[in-house]
Order: C-alpha cells, then structure tokens, then sequence
C-alpha cells in the first residue's frame, strides 16, 4: 500500500488518510482471486441466464470475421450510417462512414439530445427517425444507406438486425423493456419515407469492438470505460450451451458476447465493498444491483470521494471551521472528471486549490489540497486495479475460446479514457500483471478514445 502520510498534517489527519487508504487497498492475491471469479461467472453465464454466479453473457450475432467484412466492402464505393441512443445521457449519436476503393475513410458524426417528455418506446423510434432525417438532409445523402443502431442497453439479439431490450434490464425505464429497438427505429423510418433500413442492432460494448476491429482488425475483447462500465470478447460457439439459435451454434466463427460485466459482484464471495461503497448502494436507485459497477465507474467514483471528503469535515480534520461546505453535502456534485486533479504536481497545488475555489467555494490550505488529491488517488486507483484484474479474467476467456496462442488485443473505450490517464494506465499495468499469475500471454492494449460506438454500429451494418 502506498505511504499517503502529508508533510504538515496533523497525527489525527494522517491516521484518517491512511486508514482510509488501508480499507481501499487491495492485494495482488486478492486480484488474482477476482480475476478468476470473474472468469468463472463468465463461464456459467454461457450455460445458463439464470446461474446465480454467472454474468448474462448475452450472445451477438456479430462474428469475429467482421474485419474481414469491413475489409470487403472499402473494395468498392460504399456507405453506412451509425446511431447511438444513450439512454444514460439522454443523447443520441449519428454518424456516417463512406469507404471509396485508393480513397481515405470519410466520417461525419452530429450529436442530438432526446426529448425530456419522450415517454414511450414509439416516441424514442420517432425522434430517432427524425433525427436520421435531419442527419441525411444536413450531409446531403440521397442513395438508399443501411443503419446499424446501437444502444446502451443489454439486448436479447434473435437475429443481426432484431433486439429485443432484455426483460431483465435494470436500468431502463420500463416502457423500454422488451421493445424491438430496430423494429420500432425501422416502422419509424418508413413512416417518413426516408432511404434508410436497419440492419444490424448492438449493445454499445459490441459496437465499440467492432469499431476497434476497423482499426486493429485481431481484436477480440474490449473494455468500456464511461458513465458505466461493460465488455466484450468473441467467444467459440461450442462453448455457449445456451445459444438457441441452430446455425449461430454450428458456427467455426467466434461470435461476440456483452457479458454485462456492470453486474458483476452480485452474490459475489470475492469483491470487497467497503462502508463507503456500502453508503452508496443503500442511496443508489438500484440498490443491491450492479455492485461492481458502482466500486469502478464514471458514474460513481466522484461520489465515492466526496463521502470520504464529507468524512473528513464530520471529523473537523479538513478545511477551516467556518468554511461553508453546504455544496459539499449535496450527493453527486463532486463530478468523477474532478479527480484529473490527483495529477496536479505543482508546489502549492495550483489546480486542486482552483477546482474547490471555483466548484465549491472553499478557500483550502496546503494541506487540505494533499488530501482531497489524495483521496482522489486512492479511490482512483482501487478502481483501475480491480477493473485490471476483471479484464485479465475477461482475457483468460477470450483465450481459451482461440485456435492459436496470440496474445488476445484489447481495446479500451469510454470518456474515463481522456479525463483520467492513471486509471486507465493502471487499469493495463493490473490486467498485464494477472494475466502472468494465469499463464497467459501478455495481452496487447490499444485505448480509442471517447465515443466509438457510432461509428462501430454503421461498421456493424456490413456484418455478413
């Protein structure tokens, strides 16, 4: 465990930090024994959509042969469009690639937000049919295009271009669940008679990978970094004793699977949560649900330090005792894109000191600085560490479902990737590191950036 102890602070302050710092503190054996739960879970959820220690695993009927699918059609002139509805941001994406044989890649994308009083899955088809309208018309395409949609929910694929939202989702509205997405998107494009049909329908974690496999075409697992967290590998169709459909389960090709990697640690006897994560799962919207998720991701880690934060005030062992903390004690404005701030070297700490002025009003001394950075730190890199020793688990899977010994290539996506370098640096030191305590090749890494789901549904629209 690292020394946290601050140069001027009092004994009372350095106990705190490094108690805290001691309950976050994870052991090498104890990755080791999350990475192999986590393959197990992946393992049982190939049988089974119901096995208590298992992922749903939910299979794709993308294959692993779609680079070579994207690579046949640069060989002619060629269009598709991408749309993303994020149903956790309110937004929905379009884009469009159009490939051209000795001519390079052109890409366009535009971004739209939904409707605050869209309350119903034929309201979302709509706006989604409208904005391709609005799309198409800006960037003046006229020839008939296919659409691949993909979406931020788990999906119950029956065929490439049909998927259902599973029953089971827990974070939707519930008037999306069991909905046909590319149906409904589809009945709405008819309607306004515009030259576009749905032909392929992604979970984004499938669309990311497939994004991936355009660039770096031996890809076969890929890692989601965002709002939430999720992954994908290719697996062998042998294997997937649940799969229904015949001639996806005769297959010699891997087939891709979102393994909802957000639910693992439920009935879990490896994850640790402590009274922090425990506080937040009580005053979350989906209590007991999504445990680990709610220990790695965008969406909480921010929370997470601002409970240590309010701590420390509660103690009297952080910032003056007439400072107005009132902001501080309101849930979730202490945003994950704050803590960039652990990267602050400067002597006085310059930026730590700015982002408390300017976001909560609170004049900080050098010492309070060390510690709010440090706490950033600790939880930051408690997150990369367990996410690292997740995706070895999700790599050992990936490998076994392989003909050949290559090490398997991975691709990290998700706006964690630009607003937090450590984390995602740890993430791969931790992955590399379990990944020789199973005897696995080392794997081979490569981070995309923010937002490739679009651009990989209008890739998916190719998949034979």
């Amino acid at each position: 465990m690292p020394d946290y102890k601050i140069e001027g602070a009092t004994d009372a302050q350095n106990a705190f930090l490094h108690d805290i710092a001691s309950k976050f503190s994870v052991t090498d054996a104890h990755l080791g024994e999350l990475a192999h739960e986590v393959h197990t879970y992946l393992t049982n959820g190939l049988v089974s959509d119901t096995e208590p220690k298992g992922l749903p695993s939910r299979v794709s009927y993308i294959k692993s042969t779609i680079s070579n699918d994207i690579r046949a059609a640069k060989k002619h002139s060629s269009m598709a469009l991408g749309l993303t509805i994020s149903t956790s941001t309110h937004r929905m994406k379009l884009a469009s690639i159009k490939f051209a044989p000795g001519a390079p890649d052109i890409i366009n994308k535009q971004v739209f937000h939904i409707r605050d009083n869209v309350d119903s899955a034929a309201t979302l088809c709509e706006e989604a049919a409208v904005h391709v309208a609005q799309f198409i018309n800006t960037h003046e395409i006229k020839e008939h295009v296919p659409l691949g949609v993909t979406i931020d929910l788990p999906l119950e694929e029956k065929s490439k271009c049909g998927g259902r939202v599973a029953e089971d989702s827990r974070t939707c509205a519930g008037f999306l669940r069991n909905v046909d997405i590319a149906q409904g998107v589809d009945a709405a494009l008819l309607r306004l008679h515009l030259p576009v049909r749905v032909t392929a329908t992604t979970n984004c974690v499938i669309s990311s990978m497939v994004a991936a496999q355009h660039h770096f075409p031996s890809t076969s697992a890929a890692l989601i970094l965002n709002h939430g967290i999720n992954a994908a590998y290719y697996e062998a169709p042998q294997k997937i004793a649940k799969i229904a459909n015949a001639a996806l389960g005769a297959s010699s090709t891997r087939v891709a699977i979102n393994t909802e990697l957000a639910r693992f640690g439920e009935n879990s006897s490896v994850v640790q949560p402590t009274m922090w994560d425990h506080r937040i799962d009580r005053e979350s919207t989906n209590t007991g649900f999504h445990v680990f998720e709610k220990l790695v991701a965008d969406k909480y880690l921010g929370e997470i330090v601002r409970n240590l934060i309010t701590d420390f005030m509660d103690a009297q062992l952080i910032f003056a005792r007439d400072t107005d903390v009132t902001t501080f004690s309101e849930p979730y404005t202490f945003f994950t894109s704050y803590m960039s701030i652990m990267e602050d070297t400067s002597s006085d700490l310059h930026d730590v000191g700015g982002l408390l002025q300017a976001g909560f009003n609170v004049q900080a001394s050098h010492v309070d600085r060390q510690i709010v950075r440090a706490l950033c730190h600790i939880v930051s890199m408690r997150a990369a560490k367990l996410v690292g020793a997740a995706v070895a688990g999700i790599v050992k899977k990936a490998s076994e479902a392989r003909d050949d010994q290559e090490p398997v290539v991975v691709s990290i996506s998700g706006q964690l990737t630009e607003m937090n370098q450590p984390y995602v640096e740890c993430t791969i030191k931790t992955t590399k590191r379990v990944a020789r305590t199973l005897d696995l090749s080392e794997p081979v890494f490569n981070v995309l950036g923010e937002d490739g789901y679009t651009v990989g549904a209008a890739l998916s629209s190719f998949s034979k």
